[in-house]
């Protein structure tokens, strides 16, 4: 790393170095030179950095059609939270030179701390006058708003584009049309398997049990049991925060054998299964808990894989739900401008037009972790894939979160019915696949932290 300097704002060329080596592999052994490598809070906050960085660096890299503003702010911010981190991992060993490696060449980034916030002060506003009364412009390729009578031929394509455009149209549209499960779940499975053993599988009416009553979609706490009968198997247990499970007419279940946790097609009409509706956040797209009592089921794939199929089926759900969530953003941050107030001498407009630029900085990046993941998906690099996932479902997660509890601020300018649909769609998508705790350790496993 670059040595110590006394000046105590960071050059170009020091913001450059910063934003290239502060990595996963860095950061976690910055952590582990100091007593903080179980500390909780902290590997949150770790993910959370290098979630950041790596939108960053997408946004320089062009990736997001974006205001100068944007980037700088984005930038100093990032540089900002890295110094903060570094400070808080070090501690003690910051304030003198103890012998830990880090400090001398981290040193320039805490002091350069102050100078970075007030720097993405200046750029925020800088953005305020750019986004007022409108919506930054789109990524055509993923954002193209795909009509309804178009999603199955679309969705259920080679690529992941088509499923990311309609992703995106669901969340843009607040559509009731519930598009997930067949296409993000149980299409996944399906791609990531090969065909199962019945060709009549029915993709277009099919979803995924996977997780159970924790939430967690961990393999390990998979308790359903899955037992050897003559050529076939018998599945008994139950699934929690199933979607779409009364329309299906396949069930494909994740259960466990004596080889492991792996993967079986039911028929949801069979004798012993039972599915029961939940009370759900979001009633119009709704979740199930599926009993299963001696279940007939045929295995697909090998023994023991369910725990690839989980981890690889969630990487692609969660890069189709960060397209509905950017859609979900995009929507909100139309509505904020829609209502904007008309006097720009006023103390309520700058405020106001500050706080859309405070989300137009989240959904920039967000965007760009989720090009990121969607560019991924489906090629070589099943690791870089997996990352790309898990870093889209943190950044997208919060951009729709963050969106959605300022549109609960000006509800009474906004039609009340459309707020509380785009809020409860942004909690459910954030809570799904096991909610924030679960996402951050989630990416710091699929980084090998």
């Amino acid at each position: 790393m670059e040595p110590t300097t006394s000046s105590r704002a960071l050059s170009r060329e020091q913001r450059d170095h910063y934003l290239a080596t502060l990595d996963a592999q860095t950061l976690s052994a910055l952590m582990r030179s100091t007593w903080t490598w179980d500390d909780r809070a902290l590997r949150r906050k770790l993910s959370q950095l290098l979630t950041g960085l790596t939108a960053v660096r997408e946004i320089r890299a062009g990736e997001v059609e974006c205001p100068g503003a944007v980037l700088d702010a984005a930038e100093a911010r990032v540089l900002a939270a890295a110094g903060e981190f570094v400070a808080e991992v070090l501690g003690p060993q910051l304030l003198v030179d103890s012998g830990n490696n880090f400090r001398e060449p981290l040193l320039p980034l805490v002091r350069a701390t102050g100078h970075l916030i007030a720097e993405a002060a200046r750029s925020l506003d800088v953005l305020a006058v750019e986004v007022t009364g409108q919506v930054i412009e789109r990524n055509e390729t993923l954002s193209t708003i795909v009509p309804e009578e178009q999603w199955e031929s679309t969705a259920f394509g080679p690529d992941a584009t088509g499923l990311a455009q309609v992703a995106y149209s669901a969340g843009y549209t607040l559509s009731q049309t519930d598009y997930f499960p067949s296409a993000a779940l149980g299409a996944q499975v399906f791609a990531i398997t090969g065909s199962p053993t019945d060709d009549t599988v029915n993709l277009r009416r099919s979803t995924l049990a996977a997780a159970e009553k924790t939430g967690s979609w961990d393999s390990a706490l998979v308790r359903t049991r899955a037992t050897a009968a003559g050529t076939g198997w018998r599945l008994t247990g139950e699934k929690w925060f199933v979607p779409g499970a009364a329309a299906a007419a396949n069930l494909f279940v994740i259960a466990r054998n004596i080889g492991g946790p792996s993967l079986y097609l039911v028929d949801p009409h069979a004798v012993g299964v039972t599915i029961d509706a939940l009370s759900s956040l979001d009633s119009e797209r709704p979740l199930a808990r599926i009993g299963f009592v001696d279940v007939p089921a045929v295995l697909i794939g090998r023994e023991g894989a369910g725990g690839r199929i989980m981890n690889r089926t969630l990487d692609r759900a969660t890069t189709a739900l960060a397209a509905e969530q950017v859609g979900l953003v995009d929507r909100a941050l139309k509505c904020l401008s829609d209502v904007l107030p008309r006097s720009g001498d006023s103390e309520s407009w700058r405020g106001y037009t500050r706080k859309l630029a405070e989300l137009e900085l989240l959904r920039a990046g967000a965007t760009a972790l989720w090009n990121r993941a969607v560019q991924l998906q489906g090629g070589d690099d099943l690791e870089g894939a997996a990352v790309a996932a898990a870093m889209a479902h943190i950044g997208c997660s919060n951009a729709a979160r963050q969106v959605a509890l300022r549109l609960t601020s000006v509800a009474a300018d906004l039609d009340a019915a459309e707020v509380e649909t785009l809020t409860n769609r942004a909690r459910s998508a954030d809570l799904l696949f096991g909610g924030p705790a679960l996402a951050h350790e989630r990416l710091l496993e699929r980084l090998g932290i």
